[in-house]
């Protein structure tokens, strides 16, 4: 059943605005036991939506109001994904408020610093249990190993740069050297270059892993670690040749390149001033919410289906809110300026950096990223596109934890860590944070495909045998379905889509002065 039936949706697109959407002024606790359930699900949605406007439009005593009224209604410990899903929405907004409404404070759920640190182990946790239930990351490695694989063929001496840090994960390579192993010819001299930031003892534990595992297929294998975050590389770049120096790499190899969701963090500005705005406004161990105990039993599919169809129905802002937030977007005004001066500072340094790594002369580089529009300079713009975009990971999280049918409480718990640990996390990064401190900027493949054709790059489309083993993992793992991996129009990338909406892509590129007979990397 679910949670939000197609009659409500219906009764609130017909019914008033100001009944839906308007925050009351008083009675805080009796109005929400006069809604029905449903009723709850629409108010949250336009509540949401009411509470992003005043923020836009800086009226902060009204963002207040509203975020009191979703307070009332979400938590991060209750049963449905809506609810939990407003939560970490209703703390982002609040983190961009509390500098200067600290009774906004009251919308934050977080535990003290301390507390916070001592959460701090749980997050490779939480990431390990995204990367198990959701199969995503899976796939952009599976993908990426099949596409290196077919731009290898009949190379001795292979060299993979692995740009992931956080995202980077051993079972990748240990994929590869299965892939190798099996090839015609055998496996090739292979050396791996990890760029991590995870500390020593990530990089060793990677470096022994993958050492035992090439032990053991008889493959000639070399691990470098680089201990450093993708932005420390940029720094590289006014020195000639450190880039390729840091990197190790070597003629007489062919070089393939891997990053995996790390790229749109390249294009957050370096603005000093803009980040010295939002470090004022940071709080100490607000990254971090309380813990929670979760029982998961309503519909994956209900909430996606919901919001699609209450997007249709925008909130009517006040005249006032309404006039703020055109003013402060208009193309001539100092905010719109001032937005815009970050995005063109960070395209920049992105630039420099993908015209760096052409300059290293890959045979392929395989880029993978979430398919959103999360580095719009307009507020609203940024707001809605999360909404959406998380409202679906969260509901991938739900399907999987209500499958987990033999440790139900168990699966509930592990969701509720990602579902705060990380994906919290990001969403406080696309909707509270600004200028530098603002990593989270993802963009859709039609924008990754202008900047890297920009830097001097073009498609190394990638194959449809490597479509079908995304989709034979999809089946060997009971993902088919509610998953599907599709080429996108021109067949040269994918997209791994949740119900046919695009939630990541993965595409191939090579300097556009490399050119080899025919486009494709394959087609077996």
């Amino acid at each position: 059943m679910d949670i939000f039936p197609e009659d409500t949706v219906s009764s609130a697109t017909s019914s008033p605005a100001s009944s839906l959407y308007s925050p009351s002024p008083h009675g805080y606790g009796s109005w929400v036991q006069e809604l029905s359930h449903d009723q709850q699900g629409v108010r949250l949605i336009g509540l949401l939506y009411q509470c992003a406007a005043e923020v836009a439009a800086g009226a902060f005593d009204r963002a207040n109001l509203c975020l009191e009224q979703i307070n009332q209604l979400a938590s991060l410990d209750a049963p449905h994904t809506l609810q939990r899903l407003a939560a970490v929405f209703a703390d982002a907004l609040s983190r961009k408020l509390i500098s200067l409404l600290p009774g906004v404070s009251r919308a934050l759920q977080y535990s003290t610093a301390a507390s916070c640190s001592g959460e701090a182990h749980l997050v490779h946790a939480a990431r390990r249990h995204l990367f198990d239930t959701v199969p995503f990351m899976k796939l952009a490695y599976l993908t990426t190993n099949h596409a290196i694989l077919e731009a290898m063929e009949g190379e001795r001496f292979v060299h993979v740069v692995d740009l992931s840090g956080p995202s980077s994960n051993a079972v990748q390579w240990i994929a590869l050297f299965h892939a190798f192993r099996a090839r015609r010819g055998g496996p090739p001299h292979l050396r791996v270059t990890a760029v991590h930031d995870g500390g020593k003892e990530c990089l060793a534990s990677m470096a022994a892993v993958l050492a035992k595992e090439a032990e053991a297929f008889d493959i000639p294998f070399q691990f470098d670690a680089v201990e450093a975050r993708l932005d420390d590389l940029v720094l590289l770049l006014d020195t000639p040749d450190a880039l390729r120096q840091v990197l190790r790499v070597r003629s007489g190899e062919a070089l393939a390149i891997s990053v995996v969701s790390q790229l749109h963090r390249l294009l957050a500005a370096d603005d000093v001033a803009g980040a010295g705005r939002t470090r004022q406004q940071h709080v100490p161990g607000s990254s971090c919410l309380t813990p929670v105990q979760i029982m998961a039993r309503s519909s994956p599919r209900s909430f996606g289906e919901l919001l699609e169809r209450e997007l249709n129905t925008r909130l009517q802002l006040s005249p006032d809110a309404a006039s703020s937030v055109v003013s402060s977007l208009s193309p001539q005004s100092p905010a719109a300026q001032q937005q815009r001066t970050p995005a063109a500072a960070g395209a920049a340094k992105l630039g420099r950096f993908l015209q760096a790594v052409r300059g290293l002369s890959p045979k392929i580089v395989v880029v993978s990223e979430p398919e959103a529009n999360h580095n719009a300079a307009a507020f609203m713009e940024r707001f809605e596109e999360a909404l959406n975009y998380y409202g679906s990971l969260f509901d991938c999280l739900e399907r999987a934890s209500a499958a987990a049918h033999h440790h139900r409480q168990h699966a509930a718990e592990e969701r509720a860590r990602v579902e705060r640990l990380v994906l919290g996390e990001e969403v406080r990064g696309v909707v509270a944070r600004e200028g530098a401190e603002r990593k989270e900027r993802h963009e859709r493949l039609a924008q990754w495909g202008r900047r890297m054709e920009a830097a001097g790059m073009e498609r190394f489309g990638m194959s449809y045998g490597g479509m079908m083993e995304a989709r034979k993992l999809l089946h060997s793992m009971g993902w088919a379905g509610s998953y599907e991996v599709v080429h996108d129009p021109r067949g040269e990338a994918f997209f791994f889509c949740w119900h046919r909406r695009p939630l990541y892509s993965v595409s191939a590129w090579r300097p556009a002065a490399c050119r080899h007979s025919g486009g494709r990397l394959g087609s077996s």
